[in-house]
């Protein structure tokens, strides 16, 4: 076979065609590297693609993050961040890229992944001779082009999974015709690897597959035999998983599983919206967060699938089980308890029925064994297509205004293009043209989807991109010069990943991989938290200093405001940066250093074991565990008073704190001014509750506004003011689309520099003095004395630290359920701190013995082969 021969090959056509036409898309909307615009979207631009940056740091830079990094928040492990986002073998491309043009790479490798997908459904139908030539093809453009895969091109962790569907479905067809199990344990055990949440729901349907399969009458070889293959190459499938998916179980019961999604025998949606999803371009923003499965499949699959149940073709055992299960999985998207049941008990947060590509392929698959090129419907099966094609008509035409993803337009490209189709069969006339021209209409239909659905969402340019990495490498860049042990803040962020991106200690993460306990922290200490992320953007001298902020960046407020660059990307104000040293200035950012940062373990008083934080008071709980820590008897923390409350059309409360304000004339403009007069320059902060989200107003500071995080669960602390003594200081709330605003918690405090300044050069007397460190590990020397004899870290604890003091092993406490102690007798200590993720080992030795026995069954088979 030559070249030409090669690449026009059926299954070489089923790589290239799905790969051409998203890679066509992406290039007329001018994603780079064909124009300004990106790929990044959503997650992939919040979240992946730092992810991506994570696995490039842990392959050329520290090994030792595949088990822990210090840029996951303040400190996490990663184990199960890389079995959900990272094991995918092309993301090794983004080795050769620099994180300047990941854009780019990322959207080569979607590309490459639809191409992936068309080629392994290809194989599978050759394989098992369903379908010969190019009619291979045309069914496997169907599942690489399906609508699971466009509205989840921007998900592509879960891609894998499903391009390794097919295989893993040819394997479980082999345990019916040979007696060898390693190969299917082997596929399976890639699939689990590549995606353990994807791959639970592939193990769910492969399971009701299996069953379904032996129930076909003629079997090859005995069904006992089968049934055990089966359950060999299941299990061996999951234990060659098992080092890398057991620490993920251990994380997700700590992390995500506490967070319970109510049990109900309630449907979801109305099982009739589903005839929507078979509209091209029926998926949206409000899909993506709220809606139905996405299955779509071309007309061509929707008239192909029909034989199967009414041809004689298949015993009618077989045709009731195919039924069966397309309907179990139906209603799996829209019955509450299988819903859960496919996502693990627990409804996923955005991008619903994950699993819904798994029905794309069994329709896809069905047929694919039922069709025929010479198949010719009769009458009353055309008038049965057309009675449905009516059908899904009427009702998508009704429903148009209800749900914004559908619209007239769709409808009629749709029934045109069903009928179109159905005419190729009714009309059916073998020439040289009718497959081309079969080709061109199922093409036409899935490029449709593409097109209309793909064009509901915006994209991040390329440009704003890349401003936002410039600036943060430029910032960063004489930071890496500093050998110590540090974290650093921002007061604007790109996204929570930053850190990642650019392999920094920071503060902010978004992981749906986050253990419980590390949202709880950041609420209590009045950062912005969320079930999967925090954001370390509402610091303060107190939490900056004991959490190790050595360097703080904030927008130059010179620089232009250009898409992308820091002064675009606010959400922190911290004037307090008056009491740190300007260390860098560049031409779109600031690098402050923090005196008083501690390092990331130091000797304090033991009082910090027994500190308690309060709900809802965040700035009291930094003060408190900063007074424990330095076993002083006064807090710098005081209490303010505002000196004067003037209402603009809302109501003036004479107290301030949980007073409820209201527009006294809704049609006007209204404000709450807060007037007060610092009598030092100490620095000056609000606490903000709640029950007050800045979505319903802005906060303004001497008419300028405040920029902030989005959202806030717990009580979060603003900065107001530093160095600003007896300057009157006005802060305003003023009212967006609110008539009334509750003022939770709204409370001002300030910092009394000078004790501040004394208990933090206290604190730093007996620092560790670090002899080793990486990721993963953390040895050094310190001293300890009668009145600190408490070795206190700004590590977070967790299962999996091992700890050694002068090379005894110790168990770990807890300061505030968080951050690691370790208590000592005063003097001089060696100590050390190793993360091993939980269950790791037991899993290595489980998938070593599995992989023994998969060596075994091949080096067994090949000699019972020989003989």
């Amino acid at each position: 076979m030559n070249k030409r021969q090669f690449f026009l090959s059926p299954l070489a056509l089923s790589f290239w065609l799905p790969a051409l036409i998203m890679l066509s898309y992406y290039a007329y909307r001018g994603m780079a590297p064909f124009g300004q615009n990106s790929i990044l979207t959503v997650d992939l631009g919040q979240q992946y693609i730092d992810q991506f940056a994570a696995f490039k740091t842990a392959f050329l830079a520290h090994p030792s993050s595949f088990f822990y990094s210090f840029s996951n928040a303040l400190g996490g492990d990663m184990l199960g961040e890389w079995a959900y986002c990272l094991m995918s073998p092309f993301n090794l491309i983004f080795l050769f890229v620099p994180n300047i043009n990941l854009p780019a790479a990322i959207l080569g490798v979607t590309v490459l992944k639809f191409g992936a997908a068309g080629l392994t459904m290809a194989y599978l139908i050759k394989r098992l001779q369903l379908q010969k030539g190019y009619y291979t093809t045309l069914f496997a453009v169907n599942y690489a082009l399906s609508g699971w895969f466009i509205a989840n091109d921007l998900n592509l962790l879960w891609l894998d999974a499903a391009i390794l569907l097919p295989l893993v479905i040819l394997q479980i067809e082999q345990l019916f015709v040979q007696n060898t199990w390693w190969r299917y344990a082997l596929i399976l055990g890639a699939t689990i690897i590549c995606n353990y949440y994807i791959g639970y729901m592939i193990a769910i349907f492969i399971t009701l597959y299996f069953v379904w399969r032996l129930t076909w009458p003629q079997q090859s070889q005995p069904r006992w035999l089968s049934v055990k293959q089966f359950v060999y190459g299941s299990l061996t499938g999951g234990a060659l998983s098992a080092w890398l998916l057991l620490p993920t179980i251990y994380q997700l019961r700590i992390g995500k599983s506490q967070y319970n999604s109510p049990f109900s025998w309630r449907f979801d949606n109305n099982p009739l919206q589903l005839l929507a999803k078979l509209i091209p371009g029926s998926f949206d923003f409000n899909q993506m967060q709220t809606g139905q499965a996405n299955f779509y499949v071309s007309a061509f699959i929707l008239i192909t699938v029909v034989p199967f149940f009414t041809t004689k073709l298949w015993h009618w055992r077989v045709k009731l089980g195919g039924l069966g299960i397309l309907c179990f999985l139906l209603l799996a998207t829209t019955w509450a308890p299988l819903t859960l049941f496919f996502h693990g008990f627990q409804y996923p947060v955005w991008y619903p029925y994950r699993f819904s590509f798994i029905i794309s392929f069994f329709l896809i698959y069905l047929a694919a064994m039922a069709w025929h090129p010479n198949w010719q419907p009769k009458l009353r099966t055309v008038l049965g297509y057309l009675i449905m094609l009516l059908v899904m008509v009427a009702y998508t035409t009704s429903k148009v205004h209800q749900l914004p993803a559908l619209d007239q337009r769709a409808i009629v490209i749709f029934a045109g293009l069903f009928l179109i189709t159905l005419s190729q069969f009714v009309l059916q006339q073998h020439d040289r043209f009718w497959l081309p021209l079969l080709f061109v209409v199922t093409l036409g239909s899935l490029t449709v989807n593409v097109y209309l659905t793909l064009n509901h969402f915006s994209y991040l340019t390329n440009t704003e991109y890349q401003n936002a990495i410039k600036a943060l490498q430029s910032a960063n860049q004489p930071l890496k010069k500093d050998p110590s042990w540090h974290r650093v803040a921002q007061t604007f962020q790109r996204t929570r990943g930053d850190a990642m991106m650019l392999d920094y200690y920071g503060g902010s993460h978004f992981s749906s991989a986050m253990p419980k306990a590390t949202p709880t922290f950041f609420g209590n200490f009045g950062q912005p938290d969320g079930d999967n992320y925090v954001a370390y953007t509402n610091g303060s001298l107190l939490s900056d200093a004991m959490l190790g902020m050595k360097y703080l960046i904030t927008p130059n407020p010179k620089s232009k405001e250009q898409a992308g660059e820091p002064k675009t990307l606010l959400v922190g104000h911290r004037p307090d940066t008056a009491n740190y040293h300007l260390n860098t200035t560049t031409p779109t950012t600031m690098v402050w250093q923090n005196p008083y940062a501690l390092p990331v373990a130091f000797a304090a008083n033991p009082a910090a074991l027994s500190t308690q934080f309060l709900t809802n008071n965040s700035l009291e709980n930094q003060a408190n565990l900063w007074q424990a820590l330095t076993g002083a008897n006064v807090s710098p923390l005081q209490v303010a008073n505002f000196d004067q409350a003037v209402g603009h059309h809302v109501s003036t409360p004479k107290t301030i704190t949980n007073a409820v304000i209201a527009k006294t004339q809704s049609n006007r403009p209204a404000s709450l001014d807060l007037h007060f007069t610092p009598k030092t320059n100490d620095s000056y902060y609000l606490t903000i509750g709640s029950g007050l989200q800045i979505k319903d107003f802005d906060l303004l500071i001497n008419g300028q506004i405040i920029k902030q995080f989005s959202t806030y669960r717990h009580t979060i602390v603003i900065n107001l003011a530093s160095q600003v003594k007896d300057q009157p200081q006005v802060v305003t709330l003023r009212f967006k689309q609110a008539n009334a605003l509750v003022l939770n918690n709204v409370t001002l405090y300030h910092i009394n520099q000078t004790a501040f300044q004394q208990q933090a050069k206290q604190l730093a007397t007996h620092p560790i003095h670090i002899t080793h460190r990486n990721e993963r590990q953390l040895t050094g020397t310190i001293t300890t004395t009668t009145q600190q004899p408490l070795i206190m870290t700004s590590i977070p604890n967790a299962p999996g630290w091992h700890v050694t003091l002068d090379r005894r092993n110790i168990t770990p406490m807890t300061v505030g359920d968080y951050l690691i102690a370790v208590k000592t007798t005063p003097g001089q200590h060696t100590i050390s701190w190793r993360y091993t993720p939980p269950l790791f080992w037991l899993g290595v030795v489980i998938s070593s013995l599995a992989l023994a026995g998969v060596l075994f069954a091949f080096i067994r088979q090949k000699k019972l082969a020989s003989s």
